[in-house]
C-alpha cells in the first residue's frame, strides 16, 4: 500500500520535536496522498493537545472523530492500517532519515526537469543548474571530499591575525583567536555569569568582523529584556543604572558602536535546530552564542546523553557553514562552589559533547571567595597555538575579574590585549 520510506517518514514525523524541525523541509511533492494527509494532520493534533510528545494510539481515534469525521468507512479502513503500521515500526535514524529525504527531493527535481526536457522546455544545462541550486552532490565525486594543503598555506594563515580575539586575554594566551569552524562550550553553574560571559566575549568579537559582519544571540533561558541589557551593557561597558537613567543617550551610544554590524537577539523558549538553521539561512553569521544549549530541541534523541551528541554534531556543522559557535551549558550540582571545574562535570553529559567540542571552558566561582572573582579553567583545547599563545597556559586555571554591573570578564593576571599588539 505504501512505500517504506513513507512509512519511515511518519514515524519520524510522529515524534514532536522531529516534526517541527522538519515540517518545513517535508513538502507535498516527496509525499504520498495518504502521507502528506497525515503529516498535516500530526501538526494539527500537536497544537490541540500542546503536551503530546508523540502520536500514539489515540492519534487514529482523534484522526477518524475529530480530523476527518465525514470521511467513507472504507477510507478511515485505509488510513488507520497506515496508522496502526507506523505505530508498530521503529524509527528511523536520523542521519538515515535525512539521507532518505534527501533523496526524494533530488528524485522530485530531477522528474520535474525531466519532464521539461522532453517537452523541450528545459535543456541538458538547466537540468545541471536546477540539481545544482538544489544542493546535488554526486555521489561518485569525492574530490571535494579531498582536502589538500600546503605547509606554507597553513603557517601563513597560523601567522596571520584574522580570527577573533577574546576580551578575556587569558583566553588569547591560552587558546588564540577562533574563527569559522570552531566550537566552544562553556560549562557552569547558575546565577555564576555564563549570560554574561557570552555577552562579553561577543560584543569584543563582534568589533572585529569585517564591515557589515552579523552575529546572533540564540537565548531560550532568560526574558528578553534582561538579556538585551546585558548586551548593551557588556557592549558601552555600562551598567543597568547607568544605562537606563540616560536610556535614549546609551541607546544612541549603542547604535554608533553597532556601526555597520547587526548583534541580533533571537528568544524562543522552544527553539529547536530547525529554527536555528531558518534564522542562520536569511543573513550571513560570522558569530553564533546559544544559551542555554541542552533546551535545543529536534534532535529526536531521547537520552540527554544523545541527545547532547545530536546537538554537538550540529554544532560543528553551523560553525563550519556559517562562524564559529559559542555554546552554554550547565556543570551538574557537585560542581557548585568549586573553582576550577572539570570537564566531566557538565550536566547529563558524559563525554558526547566534550568529544564534540574544539574548546571547553569551564566558569567556577567560590562561595567564600571573592563576589567580583571568577575561575576560568581550559579544560579542553584543540585550537592551533596563534603567536599570541603561550603553551604552558594551554590549558589555563586563572582567577579572572568579574563586574557585576557590566557584565564584563577582565584578566587579572596579564596586561593589555592580544588583538592591539599583532
Amino acid at each position: 500500500m505504501m512505500e517504506g520510506i513513507d512509512l519511515d517518514m511518519l514515524k519520524f514525523m510522529s515524534d514532536r520535536d522531529n516534526y517541527y524541525t522538519y515540517k518545513d523541509v517535508i513538502t507535498k511533492g516527496l509525499c504520498t496522498r495518504e502521507s502528506w494527509t497525515l503529516i498535516a494532520d500530526y501538526g494539527k493534533y500537536f497544537n490541540e493537545y500542546p503536551t503530546q510528545q508523540e502520536i500514539d494510539s489515540d492519534f487514529e481515534l482523534w484522526f477518524r472523530v475529530t480530523g476527518h469525521p465525514g470521511w467513507k468507512p472504507d477510507e478511515h479502513k485505509i488510513y488507520g492500517t497506515i496508522i496502526n503500521n507506523v505505530l508498530t515500526r521503529q524509527a528511523p535514524q536520523r542521519d538515515v532519515f535525512r539521507d532518505q529525504v534527501e533523496r526524494l527531493r533530488f528524485e522530485s527535481v530531477l522528474k520535474t526537469q525531466t519532464d521539461d526536457f522532453k517537452k523541450g522546455a528545459a535543456s541538458v544545462g538547466d537540468v545541471l543548474t536546477a540539481l545544482t541550486t538544489a544542493g546535488y552532490d554526486d555521489p561518485t565525486n569525492d574530490r571535494d571530499k579531498i582536502f589538500t594543503f600546503d605547509l606554507n598555506d597553513l603557517a601563513q594563515h597560523q601567522r596571520s591575525d584574522d580570527g577573533l580575539y577574546w576580551r578575556l586575554e587569558d583566553l588569547n594566551k591560552s587558546i588564540g583567536p577562533i574563527r569559522k569552524g570552531d566550537v566552544c562550550i562553556v560549562g557552569k553553574r547558575p546565577e555564576v555569569g555564563g549570560t554574561s560571559f557570552l555577552c562579553s566575549e561577543m560584543s569584543y568579537m563582534i568589533e572585529q568582523l569585517d564591515k557589515d559582519g552579523n552575529a546572533v544571540f540564540f537565548n531560550n533561558e532568560e526574558a528578553p529584556d534582561k538579556v538585551a541589557t546585558r548586551m548593551v551593557g557588556a557592549a558601552l561597558g555600562v551598567d543597568y543604572r547607568t544605562m537606563m537613567s540616560a536610556h535614549n543617550l546609551h541607546q544612541q551610544q549603542y547604535q554608533t558602536w553597532l556601526d555597520t554590524h547587526t548583534w541580533d537577539l533571537v528568544h524562543d523558549t522552544s527553539m529547536d535546530i530547525g529554527s536555528i538553521h531558518q534564522t542562520l539561512r536569511g543573513k550571513e553569521y560570522g558569530l553564533i552564542g546559544i544559551n542555554v544549549l541542552l533546551k535545543v530541541g529536534g534532535t529526536g534523541a531521547k537520552e540527554d546523553h544523545d541527545k547532547f551528541q545530536a546537538l554537538g554534531e550540529e554544532l560543528r556543522r553551523i560553525a563550519q557553514s556559517y562562524g564559529p559557535v559559542l555554546a552554554i551549558v550547565q556543570a551538574d550540582p557537585s560542581a557548585e562552589g568549586m573553582q576550577y571545574i572539570p570537564q566531566d562535570r557538565i550536566y547529563k553529559s558524559k563525554t558526547a559533547l566534550q568529544g564534540e567540542a574544539d574548546i571547553l571552558i569551564m566558569i567556577g566561582a567560590d562561595d567564600q571567595g571573592p563576589v567580583d572573582s571568577r575561575y576560568i579553567h581550559v579544560a579542553k583545547n584543540k585550537i592551533p597555538p596563534a603567536p599570541c599563545c603561550d603553551l604552558a597556559v594551554k590549558h589555563i586555571k586563572s582567577e579572572v575579574a568579574f563586574d557585576l554591573g557590566t557584565g564584563r570578564f577582565t584578566s587579572r593576571n596579564f596586561k593589555g590585549n592580544s588583538r592591539c599588539t599583532t
